[in-house]
């Protein structure tokens, strides 16, 4: 046993020349670590001792700043402009962040602006659900149609260079009806925001705008997965087999928190071969984006608005001079 201790002895300390044991310098860190690791476990049950007895004690009332916490849900605008939602209606209050998959394509805060842009997709939702133009714009409380007829939209191809892109747009006509449908004769289209940008850009001193009458700019993914069409207009109707498409739209901001249909990109034009996995796609976008999927349901929800009823046998209503006829009519060679 002394043999034992004398080798542990002798390993933690060593005699010095005057013959007295002292301490090797390992066995000084090793004790100044101990220390620590006593100290901090002190202090952490003498904390949890306090936990504990607070939780432990009689509750006490909380008084909330309650004037404070309320100013704190306002949306405020400098300028003092705000629309029916609240949101600030000057452009230049709000802030626009990138993401992850885009630098041009950005997020917009306060994230109410959505709300204006929203009301305009839920007049595009509607006229693919059966409403005529018309209908759709009385009901939603549009004083015209939100779309404007362009041949091409500005956007920007990178940081530095801008391209025009080509546009189609939907026919006008005001009594003109269509059914976006699946082969159950279910509504069948959906869109999801992919992002927004500020149409102008800052260089040296200078700003330059480039986008016309429209500060802003958003792009929306429509995804067509309908395999049927049904076209109506003065009692002629027409039904056509369709392939589910993806295209993607732009929407302008016009101020006061009202947002007009640019058109469609003539290109690119994706055929959806998998409609779950589009789905997933167009909600996870959506949802980066601050944002959620809009599709009948949404509509029906939020305005009260569901499909139109369809006419009785639709899938067999394929006469070829109805469907000239209503080309005839929308193309204006036709009254």
């Amino acid at each position: 046993m002394k043999s034992l201790w004398k080798t542990i002895l002798d390993g933690l300390t060593y005699k010095d020349l005057a013959g007295k044991r002292q301490p090797r310098i390992y066995t000084v860190v090793t004790g100044l670590i101990l220390l620590l690791l006593f100290m901090a476990g002190g202090m952490a049950g003498l904390n949890r001792y306090l936990l504990m007895s607070r939780v432990q004690a009689t509750p006490e009332a909380v008084a909330f700043p309650t004037q404070t916490m309320a100013t704190e849900t306002i949306v405020t605008s400098p300028s003092g402009a705000v629309d029916s939602f609240g949101c600030p209606t000057d452009s230049s209050e709000w802030s626009f962040t990138p993401t992850m998959i885009s630098e041009n394509y950005q997020i917009i805060q306060p994230a109410c602006v959505y709300q204006g842009l929203e009301k305009t997709i839920a007049w595009a939702l509607a006229i693919r659900e059966g409403y005529s133009r018309a209908e759709a714009t009385e009901l939603l409380g549009f004083s015209e149609m939100p779309m404007r007829q362009m041949e091409t939209v500005t956007l920007p191809k990178d940081a530095n260079d801008l391209v025009d892109v080509p546009v189609s747009f939907i026919p006008p006509n005001p009594d003109f009806k269509e059914w976006r449908l699946n082969a159950n004769g279910k509504a069948a289209v959906a869109y999801g925001l992919r992002g927004c940008f500020e149409t102008s850009s800052v260089k040296g001193n200078r700003v330059e705008i480039w986008g016309g009458e429209y500060p802003v700019i958003c792009l929306v993914v429509e995804d067509a997965e309908n395999t049927h069409i049904l076209y109506a207009l003065n009692d002629h109707i027409y039904t056509s087999t369709a392939t589910p498409i993806r295209s993607f739209l732009l929407f302008g901001y016009l101020g006061d928190g009202q947002w007009v249909w640019l058109g469609t990109q003539t290109e690119p034009k994706l055929e959806i071969t998998d409609a779950k996995e589009n789905a997933s796609d167009r909600l996870t976008v959506a949802t980066l984006y601050d944002s959620q999927p809009w599709d009948a349901k949404w509509l029906s929800t939020t305005y009260h608005l569901d499909m139109q009823t369809l006419p009785e046998n639709w899938q067999s209503l394929t006469d070829e001079n109805d469907k000239q006829y209503i080309l005839s009519v929308l193309s204006g060679a036709a009254p």
